[in-house]
């Protein structure tokens, strides 16, 4: 798969439709808007193309990928984490223990885990999909998930998503 451009955009509550007013992009650039109004980035862009000074933009390479990440319905839940150059290998071997978790739970669908192809905000942004926002809950409630994601200590952004139409 070619590199995407991900963008992150951190919005004001109330800004909405502010925002998609002024949004323009090509056919191929799928935009998400956050379900809950208090995510950090209230809109995430992801599509072909070059890096742009608008949001937190960065172009990144698929470096994990399971399941059906592209199956329509459900909730996206993307997660921009910040990572230090030096700091892969401690990060993928973190992210690997939660994902065999997570992987297993009832409603999971599946995920891409990218990673910049240069200096960024976001080292890694986790793009997975599930059936809904209750079957996510249920996962991230399960005990042997937070033991796995205390192996992960880096700062990160999640939120729920759909796809604005």
């Amino acid at each position: 798969m070619a590199p995407l451009r991900i963008s992150a955009f951190e919005v004001p509550p109330g800004a909405d439709e502010r925002f998609l007013g002024e949004w323009t992009a090509d056919a191929a650039t799928v935009l998400y808007r956050a379900l809950r109004p208090d995510a950090d980035f209230r809109f995430v862009s992801i599509g072909p193309g070059e890096a742009s000074p608008r949001g937190h933009t960065s172009v990144y390479e698929i470096v994990r990928e399971d399941g059906k990440p592209d199956t329509a319905g459900g909730v996206v839940v993307i997660n921009p984490f910040e990572v230090a150059d030096g700091d892969d290998e401690r990060f993928l071997d973190g992210w690997d223990r939660a994902r065999t978790v997570l992987e297993l739970q009832r409603g999971y669908i599946g995920r891409r885990l990218h990673r910049s192809t240069s200096a960024a905000d976001f080292r890694y942004v986790d793009v997975a999909r599930w059936s809904s926002p209750l079957m996510f809950a249920r996962a991230l409630d399960r005990p042997d998930f937070q033991d796995a994601a205390r192996a992960i200590p880096f700062r990160s952004h999640a939120g729920l998503y759909l796809p604005v139409s």
